[in-house]
């Protein structure tokens, strides 16, 4: 069998697996930039924490060669710790006084100069002793302990300049030495790869994954990690299509893969407030649809992303309303069908769900239709009523409903 012809089995296995799957808690992870409310707190469920914006980067806590400042990190521990979410800690951001180029700016100069750059002492091709980051590695998981971080990212978008500005060999190597400091401090921690963006919204490619897997950093991974920005929700089966092909020619298809970030988004403006909920529950159908275990949501308290709670008000957005809908919707359901484009109108897109008892659901909306509009849809004769993300429920009679931007959650009755 040729090597394309084997690469196109393997994504048809993989496809066939994550449709037959019960949708598990676990798959519903995010990222909050407050402590306070967590989430949980405020009564929405997810299951791991993702560490990035959180002012807990290497260059926060490690201020000094030898110094480490653990007052914020330890606060996220309590929450995860108390709630009973787990971690993925990403290191990254590396301090100025260990930099490469201490004096170059970083992420739009919104960051601390030189941190998007390697350790002073790791070379372009590999080489070095890395010491400042195996310092810092053991110093965060003898501090931490076994068992409190789960997960360890390795870098956070290095396919972007502004957040990496070394070599893959030198991402290589630093993987390498986190892996080994880690796993013999916590041997059942889990090391996570670099997250790319996908060469941004605009293409679904995965070039820097298959340069990082060709100079070898698949040896030091057990988790395959890619960032889940994209112009529309249904893109990112697109994008982690993509990701399973790298991934199958570079020998890792036994792996796991996380979105550990991801949202409707923007980079300085968000998109329609109308237009928000029904994106977010576009993008974790479309995500469920494809072999990822986990999707880590951007952010539950940012206004420009995901924006689950409104920390001026102190309240839940219609996101975070909706949010508990379909997480309620799908948790426990068995996706017996991936979400795809309808045969009779390429426009509309559905999947399906069965529970037990004899419970049958089905999600459809269009993608040509704007926020505010509906076209009529013809639905199986078995579906009798329907739910919105807005807490409503109608009966659908002839057989017909109403199909916009926003999915509906169409039921049997039972």
């Amino acid at each position: 069998m040729g090597t394309m012809k084997r690469t196109i089995l393997a994504l048809v296995l993989l496809m066939a697996t994550a449709a037959a799957a019960q949708i598990s808690p676990q798959f519903f992870a995010m990222h909050a930039s407050s402590s306070y409310p967590w989430p949980t707190a405020a009564g929405v469920p997810f299951s791991s924490w993702r560490s990035v914006s959180s002012k807990v980067k290497w260059s926060d806590i490690n201020t000094a060669p030898g110094v480490y400042d653990w007052t914020k990190l330890d606060r996220w521990v309590a929450n995860t710790s108390e709630y009973g979410q787990s971690m993925l800690y990403t290191v990254y951001y590396t301090p100025t006084w260990a930099s490469q180029c201490p004096t170059c700016k970083c992420n739009s100069g919104n960051t601390a100069l030189g941190g998007c750059y390697p350790p002073v002492d790791v070379n372009a091709d590999g080489s070095g002793t890395d010491q400042d980051l195996k310092n810092f590695i053991t110093a965060l998981m003898q501090h931490v302990g076994p068992g409190k971080i789960k997960y360890l990212e390795v870098w956070n978008e290095p396919n972007i300049p502004i957040e990496w500005g070394g070599s893959t060999q030198e991402l290589v190597r630093m993987t390498q030495d986190v892996r080994a400091v880690a796993k013999a401090i916590d041997p059942n921690v889990q090391i996570v790869s670099p997250a790319e963006t996908g060469d941004g919204k605009q293409s679904l490619k995965m070039i820097w994954l298959g340069n990082y897997l060709a100079a070898g950093g698949g040896q030091y991974i057990d988790i395959i990690a890619l960032h889940g920005y994209v112009n529309n929700p249904e893109d990112i089966i697109t994008r982690v299509n993509n990701t399973t092909a790298v991934m199958a020619q570079y020998g890792q298809t036994n792996k796991p893969i996380f979105i550990t970030e991801g949202s409707w988004c923007c980079e300085n403006t968000p998109i329609a407030q109308d237009e928000q909920p029904g994106f977010s529950f576009r993008q974790f159908l479309s995500i469920l649809s494809t072999p990822v275990q986990r999707f880590y949501l951007f952010n539950f308290n940012n206004n420009n992303e995901g924006n689950l709670w409104n920390m001026a008000s102190g309240s839940m957005t219609a996101n975070g309303d909706a949010y508990n809908l379909y997480y309620n919707w799908l948790v426990g359901s068995t996706m017996t069908s991936p979400c795809q484009q309808q045969a009779s109108n390429n426009a509309v897109w559905s999947c399906t769900f069965t529970k037990p008892q004899g419970y049958e659901a089905q999600a459809i909306w269009s993608t040509s239709t704007p926020p505010g509009n509906s076209i009529a849809v013809s639905v199986a004769p078995q579906f009798v009523q329907y739910r919105d993300i807005y807490g409503h429920v109608y009966p659908i009679q002839n057989r017909q409903v109403q199909v916009g931007y926003t999915p509906i959650w169409l039921e049997n009755g039972l």
